[in-house]
């Protein structure tokens, strides 16, 4: 087993191996599930003022304004044609390929949805990497691992840096529900990983699932680095893991 550290899972195979464990996690996902990472965002002009945008996470149900019944054509309506431009993901082997639309509010500050198809009528997922988008409880990009446990309760999390790490796993049947469609990928901070490199090791790979608790997440200054919103009611049969 190939192991090694990452900020992030930043390939097409990494980003269906996060959403097999968060079906794991929140224990209602089926196999027509599909994950994918953003492209790298680009420049586009955003010098009109922003809108007046809600920043609510609501898991399984909204991201904001996006609902699983948003269409291209609303988000245009919300954000602005200009903040928007045209990207693609892959999915498994690269033999399923979702459109997806990246929404670009600021410097390093975007959203990306992720469409059933290239109709663009149904969003299959919003994935968020900006630290603004929070749930009702303050979950969100950046959010400290012993503020996460305060939210949750106990859980554990699958070793960091292969196909299937850095994910939050085993909540509680009664966090279960409420989080459904919410999945959470938590990383190390890369001074901190340098810096206790023993502690790093021992809660990476495969077949490592350490609790929330174990006192080297500590030292490792662990933190959310991803939000996945995904709707538990849109389904397609061509997406395929």
């Amino acid at each position: 087993m190939r192991l090694f550290y990452k900020s992030e899972l930043g390939t097409a195979r990494s980003s269906i191996a996060i959403l097999a464990i968060s079906l794991l996690c929140w224990g209602t996902i089926s196999s027509d599930r599909l994950l994918a990472t953003a492209s790298p965002q680009p420049k586009t002009g955003t010098s009109q003022p922003l809108p007046a945008i809600d920043y609510l996470i609501v898991p399984g149900k909204r991201v904001g304004a996006i609902t699983a019944k948003s269409t291209f054509a609303d988000l245009v309506k919300i954000y602005g044609k200009q903040r928007l431009s045209s990207k693609k993901f892959y999915g498994a082997e690269g033999q399923v390929e979702l459109p997806a639309t990246l929404i670009t509010l600021g410097q390093n500050r975007s959203l990306t949805v992720v469409w059933e198809n290239a109709k663009k009528l149904t969003p299959f997922q919003v994935i968020i990497d900006d630290p603004t988008w929070k749930t009702a409880e303050g979950i969100g990009v950046n959010t400290s691992l012993s503020k996460l446990r305060q939210i949750l309760g106990e859980f554990k999390i699958t070793g960091l840096g292969w196909d299937y790490g850095n994910q939050v796993i085993n909540l509680s049947t009664a966090m279960q529900a409420r989080y459904t469609g919410l999945n959470i990928t938590v990383d190390a901070d890369r001074i901190a990983a340098a810096k206790f490199p023993a502690d790093l090791r021992a809660v990476s790979g495969d077949g490592v699932t350490p609790a929330a608790s174990d006192p080297r997440w500590r030292s490792l200054k662990m933190h959310i680095s991803r939000l996945i919103v995904s709707f538990p009611e849109v389904r397609s049969s061509k997406t395929k893991i």
